[in-house]
């Protein structure tokens, strides 16, 4: 699907109210960029309320850079539907990663899960301390952490998405009285109350996240609704050491600190519990965190390479008219063949000219052969080899002299050729003295045969010029 300077493609994760697609970013002279795109579902786009919660995530989460947050690059409007452009990060969500790991009897390090949520309280403290252009607080709440809006990349980079409910001073829409806003069983006791809510409620939502992803369990489980809202409000909460042994204490003190009921016991800022993991723990380097997921989410992440590579390709179905993901395909195709045919004309021409210059040696290799081949004994030039019998020149036609000795080189002499005698023309009042140049390459002297010329023969001049213009000398005048 094609949505303005986008192309849409697969779908890569999908909500309760969103998808999220694979998209292309399409430019000028072949440009791309690989970006997700966030479509509402098709039953919601057409909800006032949901719309508006999406361009209040675009305005929210553009104004927020950091390298902990997925920026939004742009919002688009087509066809009646409105769509989120973001960057696109190859990874997994922590909540695939969890998943994945307790398929495989497996528990993430505590090296990895504290340098994970360290790194998304980063992140969080850049929301809430984000500002408008006037240098004015936005008051940012996520109020939905999650392990489902954490995304974790094959750069071993952990960061924050999805600040679609998000709270904000000037944000277009106003939640309506009485409406829960995020997932249940990361909610803080003050979000599930209907009370205001502040970062202290995202501080409480990321440590539900830290205790399961140190421990590999849910902190607050329940069939229903009314089962989870009792426990977040009244579970006495264990530390995380008491489900997994490699948990430092330092980490439960951080842990338990940020689940407590009451706000004010939290930390009042996401980055002093980001401080507290880092100096409690040994945190895993980003390389060793990206080896954990690529390993982990090794079928997953194999999947979406492979999703990658077809995007652009038309599918079977659509066969050859299928549009390219590159508009200058077609341009590199034409030029492909223009060359194609630019490199078939030159080479006809070469082998024009190389059929030329071989017709023009092989003449003159046959009139040397011709004027230094030994004499039989009838005083004729000898026989010349070609592919059936031998052919004397007296018997055949000038052109022939000329290709049959081209095909075989004249045997080599047993006699030595008789000296040359010079015999001057017949007498002409105009005839040039022998020592112009005339006189010696003209039609004066020719080398003399040693025997008797027929009477009949004129031998001036000793040759004759055929239809090519190609000399033959006359045998009897040599």
């Amino acid at each position: 699907m094609r949505i303005d300077r986008y192309e849409l493609y697969d779908v890569i994760a999908s909500g309760g109210m969103a998808t999220v697609h694979l998209g292309r970013l399409v430019g000028p002279a072949g440009f791309g960029r690989t970006v997700a795109i966030k479509r509402l579902h098709p039953h919601l786009a057409t909800e006032r309320d949901f719309v508006t919660m999406l361009t209040d995530e675009a305005r929210v989460a553009g104004r927020i850079g950091h390298p902990n947050i997925v920026p939004t690059l742009d919002v688009v409007s087509s066809q009646g539907e409105l769509f989120l452009v973001m960057e696109y990060v190859p990874g997994l969500t922590l909540a695939a990663l969890l998943a994945n790991a307790a398929e495989q009897r497996e528990r993430m390090p505590a090296s990895i899960a504290c340098a994970i949520m360290a790194g998304v309280l980063r992140g969080l403290d850049a929301a809430h301390e984000a500002r408008d252009e006037g240098g004015r607080p936005l008051e940012v709440v996520h109020r939905d952490v999650s392990p489902q809006n954490i995304l974790v990349g094959t750069d071993g980079v952990a960061r924050l998405l999805d600040f679609g409910i998000a709270k904000a001073a000037g944000r277009l829409h106003t939640t309506r009285d009485g409406q829960l806003k995020g997932k249940l069983g990361y909610m803080a006791p003050e979000q599930l109350g209907a009370r205001t809510v502040d970062r202290r409620t995202d501080i409480y939502a990321a440590s539900v996240v830290l205790w399961e992803a140190l421990t590999g369990e849910r902190l607050f489980e329940g069939d229903d609704a009314a089962t989870i809202f009792g426990n977040v409000m009244q579970k006495k909460v264990p530390p995380p050491s008491a489900r997994a042994g490699d948990v430092p204490v330092a980490i439960d003190t951080a842990v338990l600190a940020g689940l407590e009921r009451e706000p004010s016991r939290r930390f009042s800022r996401a980055r002093e519990m980001a401080a507290a993991i880092e100096q409690g723990a040994a945190l895993a380097r980003v390389s060793e965190i990206a080896e954990w997921v690529a390993q982990i989410g090794e079928r997953e992440l194999a999947e979406r390479a492979a999703m990658l590579a077809g995007m652009g390709r038309p599918s079977p179905a659509a066969g050859a008219s299928a549009p390219s993901i590159d508009s200058s395909e077609g341009i590199l195709t034409a030029v492909g063949e223009a060359r194609s045919a630019a490199r078939s004309k030159r080479r006809s021409m070469w082998i024009g000219a190389a059929s030329i210059a071989l017709l023009g040696a092989v003449g003159f290799a046959g009139l040397r052969s011709l004027a230094g081949f030994p004499r039989n004994e009838a005083g004729s030039p000898a026989s010349l080899a070609t592919n059936t019998s031998p052919i004397t020149a007296a018997q055949a036609p000038a052109h022939a002299e000329t290709t049959t000795a081209a095909i075989e080189s004249p045997p080599t002499p047993t006699v030595a050729p008789r000296p040359l005698e010079i015999e001057p023309g017949p007498p002409s009042s105009s005839a040039p003295s022998k020592t112009s140049p005339a006189a010696r390459t003209g039609t004066g002297a020719r080398p003399s045969t040693g025997r008797a010329r027929p009477k009949s023969m004129v031998c001036d001049p000793p040759f004759t010029i055929d239809e090519l213009g190609h000399k033959h000398y006359k045998v009897d005048c040599l």
